[in-house]
């Protein structure tokens, strides 16, 4: 089976210009990698224009996961913790980040809807949306919903395509009674 595209490794990433800002070799990270230490993944999937970020930060025992859209904006990201078995992660939040129009400029400060998922293993949810032009903040509880799709082997140095699908199921359907807060 062929590689699902190219990766680059970095001690950081230069957003404005959409590219690497310190650039790592692969063995200079793979030593960051052993050694618990920051360092970022850029994956460039084939036929994709935007690379997924996977930031591995082994001081916290999280991995992110940054896309970008088509214009080079950052609009999802997940967080994963490493579970107590240090065998798994586990999906704790996904943000989402909605422009207002087209403009590659525009900055994550400038969205104009921002979305939060909080996910727990017990399979309870808290869903936070706040949509700066109404000017509201809208508050979702979810009780029940099933995270298996939230749960990841802990990937070997490299071999991040894993954890890096954007598409990882389904979200909560129901809208129960939103809590509003100005």
């Amino acid at each position: 089976m062929s590689e699902p595209g190219e990766i680059e490794y970095c001690h950081s990433w230069n957003v404005r210009r959409n590219r690497v800002g310190v650039a790592l070799s692969e063995d200079e990270a793979r030593g960051r990698d052993a050694a618990g230490e920051q360092f970022i993944a850029a994956l460039r999937p084939r036929g994709s224009r935007q690379p997924v970020l996977v930031t591995v930060s082994g001081q916290t025992d999280t991995i992110s996961v940054t896309f970008r859209d088509q214009h080079g904006r950052q609009n999802l990201k997940y967080w994963f913790v490493k579970a107590d078995d240090d065998e798994r992660l586990f999906l704790r939040t996904v943000m989402l980040w909605e422009y207002p129009n087209d403009d590659p400029k525009l900055r994550q400060s400038e969205a104009t809807k921002v979305e939060e998922l909080s996910f727990r293993p017990d399979g309870y949810v808290q869903r936070i949306v706040m949509d700066h032009v109404e000017r509201m903040k809208d508050t979702y509880e979810y009780d029940d919903v099933p995270v298996a799709d939230n749960w990841e082997p802990v990937p070997e140095f490299g071999d991040y395509w894993s954890i890096a699908r954007r598409e990882r199921g389904a979200r909560p359907v129901s809208e129960p009674a939103a809590q509003h807060t100005r």
